[in-house]
């Protein structure tokens, strides 16, 4: 329990130290899988994370799912476009 109390500090410590050497913005993040041995596991954001209270607002969404939706709709403008100069032929 003493060696468990002592390794929580340490972490706090370390995060701690690493907020606190931002100079203009810090982002805060964390992974949603993580890998344990060959497989891919559910993983659970630093209990620090929670302890400093930020407002769930600030949650970006997933730059892969903005970048898929982005491709979709550029795909889909350019099959329009196609159609439409299908068309004009």
């Amino acid at each position: 329990s003493e060696t468990l109390t002592a390794h929580l500090q340490e972490e706090r410590r370390l995060m701690y130290v690493g907020i606190t050497r931002a100079q203009r913005s810090l982002a805060v993040s964390w992974t949603k899988k993580r890998k344990k041995g060959r497989e891919m596991v559910a993983a659970q954001p630093s209990r620090f994370i929670a302890e400093m209270g930020l407002d769930q607002t600030t949650v970006k969404e997933d730059p892969r799912e903005k970048l898929r939706a982005l491709r979709a709709e550029f795909a889909q403008k350019a099959a329009d476009g196609a159609a439409a100069r299908a068309l004009l032929r």
